[in-house]
Protein backbone atom coordinates (compact mmCIF):
# COMPACT_ATOMS: atom_id res chain seq x y z
CA UNK A 1 0.00 0.00 0.00
CA UNK A 2 1.25 3.48 -0.89
CA UNK A 3 2.16 5.78 1.96
CA UNK A 4 0.07 8.90 2.60
CA UNK A 5 1.28 11.95 0.71
CA UNK A 6 1.59 15.60 1.62
CA UNK A 7 -1.23 17.78 0.33
CA UNK A 8 -0.63 20.13 -2.56
CA UNK A 9 -1.21 23.84 -2.10
CA UNK A 10 -4.95 24.50 -1.95
CA UNK A 11 -5.94 20.90 -1.18
CA UNK A 12 -8.10 20.65 1.91
CA UNK A 13 -11.19 19.09 3.38
CA UNK A 14 -14.32 20.84 2.15
CA UNK A 15 -16.45 20.04 5.21
CA UNK A 16 -14.22 18.47 7.84
CA UNK A 17 -15.74 16.35 10.57
CA UNK A 18 -14.07 14.51 13.48
CA UNK A 19 -13.77 10.75 12.99
CA UNK A 20 -11.65 9.58 15.91
CA UNK A 21 -8.89 10.34 18.39
CA UNK A 22 -5.75 8.23 18.64
CA UNK A 23 -2.99 7.81 21.22
CA UNK A 24 -0.13 8.04 18.74
CA UNK A 25 1.43 11.52 19.01
CA UNK A 26 1.03 13.66 15.90
CA UNK A 27 4.80 14.32 15.90
CA UNK A 28 5.49 10.58 15.70
CA UNK A 29 3.08 10.16 12.79
CA UNK A 30 4.47 13.21 11.01
CA UNK A 31 8.02 11.89 11.27
CA UNK A 32 7.07 8.32 10.27
CA UNK A 33 5.05 9.51 7.25
CA UNK A 34 7.60 12.23 6.38
CA UNK A 35 4.90 14.90 6.24
CA UNK A 36 5.76 18.32 7.70
CA UNK A 37 4.07 19.31 10.94
CA UNK A 38 2.37 22.71 11.18
CA UNK A 39 1.79 24.66 14.43
CA UNK A 40 -0.81 27.32 15.17
CA UNK A 41 -2.79 28.81 18.06
CA UNK A 42 -6.53 28.31 18.49
CA UNK A 43 -8.27 31.07 20.47
CA UNK A 44 -9.29 29.67 23.84
CA UNK A 45 -7.64 26.32 23.14
CA UNK A 46 -3.95 27.18 22.95
CA UNK A 47 -1.21 25.78 20.77
CA UNK A 48 -2.02 23.02 18.30
CA UNK A 49 0.04 21.00 15.86
CA UNK A 50 -1.03 18.85 12.98
CA UNK A 51 -0.93 18.04 9.31
CA UNK A 52 -3.13 17.08 6.42
CA UNK A 53 -2.44 14.30 3.95
CA UNK A 54 -3.93 12.29 1.14
CA UNK A 55 -4.27 8.58 1.85
CA UNK A 56 -3.54 5.97 -0.81
CA UNK A 57 -7.34 5.58 -1.15
CA UNK A 58 -7.52 9.21 -2.32
CA UNK A 59 -9.22 10.44 0.86
CA UNK A 60 -7.91 13.56 2.56
CA UNK A 61 -7.49 13.54 6.33
CA UNK A 62 -6.39 16.20 8.80
CA UNK A 63 -4.83 15.48 12.19
CA UNK A 64 -4.95 18.07 14.98
CA UNK A 65 -3.37 17.75 18.43
CA UNK A 66 -3.62 20.35 21.20
CA UNK A 67 -0.67 20.74 23.55
CA UNK A 68 -2.89 20.91 26.64
CA UNK A 69 -4.67 17.66 25.69
CA UNK A 70 -1.36 15.84 25.17
CA UNK A 71 0.15 17.16 28.41
CA UNK A 72 -2.88 17.05 30.73
CA UNK A 73 -4.97 14.20 29.34
CA UNK A 74 -2.38 12.12 27.47
CA UNK A 75 -4.66 12.52 24.46
CA UNK A 76 -3.32 12.32 20.94
CA UNK A 77 -4.60 13.90 17.76
CA UNK A 78 -8.14 14.00 16.49
CA UNK A 79 -8.45 12.80 12.91
CA UNK A 80 -10.85 14.74 10.69
CA UNK A 81 -12.29 13.42 7.44
CA UNK A 82 -14.53 14.79 4.72
CA UNK A 83 -18.05 14.79 6.17
CA UNK A 84 -19.64 13.62 2.92
CA UNK A 85 -17.32 10.57 2.80
CA UNK A 86 -18.21 9.76 6.40
CA UNK A 87 -21.91 9.93 5.53
CA UNK A 88 -21.51 7.89 2.35
CA UNK A 89 -19.32 5.13 3.83
CA UNK A 90 -20.36 5.10 7.48
CA UNK A 91 -18.24 5.23 10.60
CA UNK A 92 -16.75 1.72 10.62
CA UNK A 93 -15.65 1.67 6.97
CA UNK A 94 -14.26 5.21 7.12
CA UNK A 95 -12.45 4.42 10.38
CA UNK A 96 -10.97 1.20 9.02
CA UNK A 97 -9.74 2.83 5.82
CA UNK A 98 -8.34 5.84 7.67
CA UNK A 99 -6.36 4.06 10.37
CA UNK A 100 -5.11 1.50 7.84
CA UNK A 101 -4.11 4.33 5.50
CA UNK A 102 -2.14 5.99 8.30
CA UNK A 103 -0.72 2.63 9.50
CA UNK A 104 -2.20 3.14 12.97
CA UNK A 105 -3.14 0.07 14.99
CA UNK A 106 -6.82 -0.10 15.95
CA UNK A 107 -5.96 -0.41 19.66
CA UNK A 108 -4.45 3.10 19.45
CA UNK A 109 -7.94 4.55 18.79
CA UNK A 110 -9.30 6.12 21.98
CA UNK A 111 -12.53 7.72 20.71
CA UNK A 112 -14.71 7.09 17.66
CA UNK A 113 -17.50 9.20 16.21
CA UNK A 114 -21.00 8.13 17.22
CA UNK A 115 -24.19 7.57 15.23
CA UNK A 116 -25.52 10.83 16.73
CA UNK A 117 -22.44 12.53 15.39
CA UNK A 118 -23.06 11.00 11.99
CA UNK A 119 -26.53 12.57 12.00
CA UNK A 120 -24.91 15.92 12.87
CA UNK A 121 -22.53 15.47 9.92
CA UNK A 122 -25.56 15.12 7.63
CA UNK A 123 -26.92 18.44 8.92
CA UNK A 124 -23.54 20.15 8.45
CA UNK A 125 -23.21 18.89 4.88
CA UNK A 126 -26.76 19.97 4.08
CA UNK A 127 -26.14 23.45 5.54
CA UNK A 128 -22.95 23.77 3.46
CA UNK A 129 -24.84 22.74 0.31
CA UNK A 130 -27.58 25.27 1.08
CA UNK A 131 -25.00 28.06 1.53
CA UNK A 132 -23.32 27.12 -1.74
CA UNK A 133 -26.65 27.14 -3.58
CA UNK A 134 -27.44 30.62 -2.23
CA UNK A 135 -24.05 31.90 -3.38
CA UNK A 136 -24.56 30.45 -6.84
CA UNK A 137 -28.05 32.01 -7.07
CA UNK A 138 -26.72 35.39 -5.98
CA UNK A 139 -28.63 35.47 -2.71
Amino acid sequence: MRAPSQLSVGEKLIVQFPLCTIQTPVLELSERLQIPLVSWAEPGMGRATGFGCRLASGSIVFLEEFDHARQSLSSGPTIYVEASELIENGIEITLGRTIAGLSVQSQRVTWVQTEEGLQAAKLVVQAAADRQAKRENGA
